[in-house]
């Protein structure tokens, strides 16, 4: 048999050869890993957020996104603070909160939110005020003292604006019997008569409080005129008016007031990524609103309204070749 000798030199130059291919790193190596932090499973930000992981997956070369289901608004602002993940879902009047230490995040770290960075305002995400049948008494915010109230989840926006009610109202906690539920969990509160009252944010034509009012024992309530007033005062709370078509069974106009909803994510995720991010979700934008309608408030004209924190460079590029600017 004839035999193949290699060259020591050549035996040497392995290692090195694999060693380099190592530093370099695989096609997986180079990907991008994109963490999308959203809210419970089954919500807006959990769909949205479903949505466009699957866009980004499919059409950003060398992205590997994925979803992550939170607590909410004040769980997400504290994972991009500490680099947990690279995008979120947020109310901005919350964000900006948190960006400035200010409400309930006064006695937080001084500037532990500056590297916080806004990607688009993506939809207005209402209040919304539902009580009971069993409980007739409840026509005002005033009226839930002794009252079994479902008010967001813990660290939720729902919960964060619900303790800047309560101190505009001059109640606390201890006024109420609070239920930290949201979606399924509080529409099957509804469903058992565990619950008098709802006080949490959902977006317009939300399929959870659709669901609420299926059960045929609940009403919608305006929220108190006083208490608008006292969030549009706040920063980027405003009031907002839900349209009859997004209002079930009634469909009569809500009065209430509202948040813009913030894509966000933070300062040491490089231009280049945050650019291909945000222009591939608006060239995308048809299939996003196939995964759900609410993609149809996103809009360029209302992108930057509202950022409760600086924009991210990366996307500042992709409004200027737009002819746009931060306002």
């Amino acid at each position: 048999m004839k035999r193949w000798t290699i060259p020591l030199s050549l035996i040497a130059a392995v290692p090195m050869a694999i060693a380099g291919f190592a530093m370099s790193g695989t096609s997986a190596d180079a990907r991008d890993f994109v963490r999308v932090a959203t809210a419970g499973s089954g919500g807006n930000y959990y769909r949205l957020g479903s949505g466009l992981a699957a866009i980004w997956n499919d059409k950003v070369p060398d992205v590997q996104a994925s979803i992550q289901a939170t607590g909410g608004t004040v769980e997400n602002l504290d994972l991009l603070a500490e680099k947990q993940v690279e995008i979120a879902y947020l109310a901005g009047s919350v964000g900006k909160q948190a960006y400035d230490n200010t409400g309930t995040f006064a006695q937080r770290p001084k500037d532990r939110y500056k590297g916080l960075r806004a990607i688009a305002t993506v939809y207005p995400n209402p209040q919304w005020f539902i009580a009971m049948q069993w409980a007739p008494e409840i026509k005002s915010l005033k009226d839930l003292k002794g009252k079994r109230v479902s008010v967001g989840t813990q660290g939720s926006q729902g919960e964060a604006w619900w303790r800047m009610i309560m101190g505009h109202l001059g109640m606390t906690y201890s006024d109420i019997s609070a239920e930290y539920t949201v979606h399924q969990s509080a529409i099957d509160q509804v469903r058992n008569r565990r619950i008098d009252a709802i006080v949490w944010p959902d977006a317009p034509g939300s399929s959870s409080i659709q669901q609420v009012m299926d059960t045929g024992f609940a009403r919608i309530i305006d929220i108190d005129a006083d208490v608008v007033a006292f969030m549009d005062a706040q920063g980027l709370d405003y009031p907002y008016t839900i349209p009859g078509e997004h209002v079930p069974s009634s469909k009569q106009p809500v009065k209430t007031f509202a948040a813009p909803t913030t894509l966000a994510s933070h300062a040491e995720v490089s231009d280049e990524l945050v650019y291909n991010l945000v222009k591939t979700m608006f060239e995308n934008k048809e299939r996003l609103i196939g995964v759900h309608p609410l993609a149809n408030f996103m809009t360029l004209e209302n992108a930057l309204d509202g950022l409760p924190f600086p924009l991210h460079p990366g996307a500042e590029k992709f409004y200027a070749e737009k002819g746009m600017k931060a306002k």
